[in-house]
């Protein structure tokens, strides 16, 4: 079997900026809002509200927060 090669990824200073930025974002987020859960999820808001109505969510000054610890325990437990 060849054995595949792979070349180290090359980024300038701006380029590595944002994506620190970025991956920092992503991974510090504690709570997601009802317009992130298609993403978390990967798959569609109609997908979500139809099989899923049931999430745990929390109200804050009447936005609703989704913790993604609830959303994986849930998923896994339904």
């Amino acid at each position: 079997m060849d054995e595949i090669q792979t070349k180290p990824l090359e980024l300038n200073k701006q380029q590595f900026e944002e994506l620190q930025k970025s991956v920092t974002k992503a991974v510090s987020r504690r709570w997601l809002r009802t317009k992130d859960l298609p993403n978390y999820l990967s798959m569609a808001d109609s997908t979500i509200r139809e099989n899923l109505p049931d999430l745990p969510f929390h109200i804050v000054g009447g936005t609703k927060l989704y913790d993604p610890q609830e959303i994986d325990d849930f998923i896994r437990n339904k």
